[in-house]
């Protein structure tokens, strides 16, 4: 299953996809950058060593990609990354 954790640069996201990258699942860290998606990755990288099941995309992006969407923005951003993600969203489970 490919798993998109939205806005997962941050500790929230990060932990989360900690675990569904060591449970063998497929991860996609979504940020509004590239670039601080691709920062992410490479830190989950470090941690668990060169770990092939997670890449880095634009929010959007993840959310047309995954099956599965896992929301990790403050309650501020919420509104504007759903909205961003709306499209990719449609018919997909969002946590």
């Amino acid at each position: 299953m490919k798993i998109a954790i939205i806005g997962g640069t941050g500790g929230q996201g990060l932990g989360i996809a900690v675990r569904f990258v060591q449970a063998g699942e497929d991860v996609i860290i979504g940020s509004r950058t590239i670039k601080k998606a691709q920062t992410a990755v490479d830190k989950l990288k470090d941690l668990l060593g060169d770990a092939d099941n997670v890449k880095a995309a634009e929010n959007a992006d993840a959310a047309s990609e995954a099956e599965l969407l896992v929301l990790t923005v403050p309650l501020a951003a919420q509104k504007s990354t759903l909205l961003s993600i709306k499209e990719g969203a449609k018919g997909k489970t969002l946590l």
